[in-house]
């Protein structure tokens, strides 16, 4: 009694922002999407801090169902890809990429990070 209570959402784009924080990764909300910093092990973007973001409206169901479309700033590019600007922010694109198997015996935010960190590693950047 007299103590705070906090409470996580168990879906949706809260439990998103809950999760990408307990695995280290704060994020925060921008217009119709949620923004947030990673680090690609390999690949020629290999430790550089890339800004990436996902829609809110793909978070509805996070972590049952995770988004299919990683939004990049513009200068971000792959040698394979599909895109188009729904929901993303000014200078922004988003790309197809399909997770695969979603594996559910990690924390899905530690999953998450590492396909967002995959994807990255065929990645690069134009100046």
């Amino acid at each position: 009694p007299g103590g705070i209570t906090v409470t996580v959402a168990r879906h949706g784009p809260d439990r998103f922002l809950a999760d990408l924080a307990a695995a280290g990764v704060p994020g925060h909300r921008e217009g119709p999407a949620i923004v947030y910093t990673v680090v690609p092990a390999t690949g020629s973007l290999a430790g550089t801090q890339i800004d990436t973001a996902v829609s809110l409206s793909e978070l509805q169901s996070w972590p049952t169902v995770v988004p299919h479309w990683l939004h990049f700033r513009e200068a971000i590019s792959f040698p394979h890809t599909n895109t188009d600007t729904n929901d993303c922010l000014a200078g922004w694109l988003r790309h197809s990429r399909d997770v695969g198997q979603w594996d559910t015996s990690a924390p899905p935010a530690r999953t998450w990070l590492a396909h967002v960190r995959g994807v990255l590693s065929v990645a690069t950047k134009q100046e």
